[in-house]
């Protein structure tokens, strides 16, 4: 049976946005264009500087660029304007790197706010934002004060709260940046299951490829106010083509001039055979001694990929032997010299 085609929520078109400083002209973003389906969750990844807050801004609107469209569920957002324009808005809502919550507001009060703006009853305002404190895991502080609360707390009242509009698209500007690891990980593990739950799009702005690991589908790399590559989370992970993807994928950057003059090789791991011991059969098999510099692995969409850059033997016989062994068996293998 054919797959069904997903249809883009957002379509990003040609987009360009140039600021005018004392300094003069500061390119944000130049020509930039990307898809983001609908269902998807889909993380843009960049450096400081890179464009990603102006992208953000751009995307809900906030920011107008100077050329270029962006099209929200049928809808150009550069040719509406007003209410219409609110309207719209409101289905994309926007979780933050600060939270954001009102301080003199209580925890339910904070949630109950995007509906009173949007006239809903109180009665019905409150039964709905308990609804998400309980869909959220913090019902129990409903009554509690964000200075009440710890950082991981404060960020699932501002989850609850964005999701109280209904939105079909939940944005997240650096959402875990300012938490700990441990609370991160339950912050993406929340999203991901709201995600399955309510079907929402979620896009993840980040400068942390742990995050996009952790819970992205698709991912665009971000670099320069330009996309330097985009695709798959499992496509770019394992197989990085652009200089930008690679540094973000392959943080091993300061092996540099370490082991200069010595052949090195990057064994790819792809899922298919991540726990078969096909490197220590290397070994066994072809009777060569290697030396491993780096080796990392993830767990990408229940699948375990990973990454491992070897010193091979100087007798080019046996390193072409052991070479040849891997790529039969089906795992992807590439030069490595010029990164160490």
């Amino acid at each position: 049976m054919e797959q069904q085609k997903k249809t883009p929520i957002i379509g990003i078109k040609n987009l360009s946005k140039i600021f005018q400083t004392k300094g003069g002209e500061v390119t944000a973003l130049e020509d930039f264009s990307l898809d983001i389906n609908d269902g998807d969750i889909y993380g843009v990844i960049g450096m400081s500087g890179a464009g990603k807050s102006t992208l953000v801004r751009c995307i809900n609107a906030l920011e107008k660029p100077t050329s270029g469209s962006v099209i929200f569920n049928g809808k150009d957002l550069m040719a509406i304007s007003g209410d219409e324009l609110n309207k719209t808005r409101r289905s994309m809502s926007m979780i933050f790197q600060q939270f954001n919550l009102l301080s003199q507001r209580n925890v339910l009060s904070n949630v109950c706010f995007p509906l009173e703006i949007s006239g809903v009853p109180k009665r019905v305002a409150k039964k709905k934002a308990l609804e998400l404190l309980e869909l959220v895991g913090i019902k129990d502080k409903a009554k509690n004060y964000p200075s009440q609360l710890s950082g991981g707390q404060k960020q699932r009242v501002a989850i609850a709260r964005a999701l109280a509009t209904d939105p079909k698209v939940l944005l997240c500007d650096e959402a875990t940046s300012a938490l700990d690891p441990t609370t991160t990980a339950s912050i993406l593990s929340l999203l991901k299951d709201i995600h399955a739950r309510l079907g929402i799009t979620i896009v993840i702005i980040t400068h942390e490829m742990g995050v996009i690991e952790k819970i992205c589908s698709h991912v665009a790399v971000l670099e320069d106010g330009h996309i330097a590559e985009s695709g798959s989370v499992e496509q770019i992970f394992t197989h990085p083509k652009s200089a930008a993807a690679r540094k973000l994928v392959y943080p091993d950057e300061g092996m540099r001039n370490r082991y200069v003059g010595e052949r090195c090789i990057r064994i790819v791991f792809d899922g298919s055979s991540s726990y078969e011991p096909v490197f220590s059969n290397m070994i066994l098999d072809c009777n060569v001694i290697v030396n491993i510099m780096f080796a990392d692995m993830k767990d990408i969409e229940g699948k375990a990929l990973g990454h491992m850059i070897v010193q091979l033997p100087k007798d080019e016989l046996q390193a072409e032997k052991a070479i040849a062994y891997l790529r039969a068996k089906g795992i992807p293998v590439e030069e490595a010299n010029n990164e160490l």
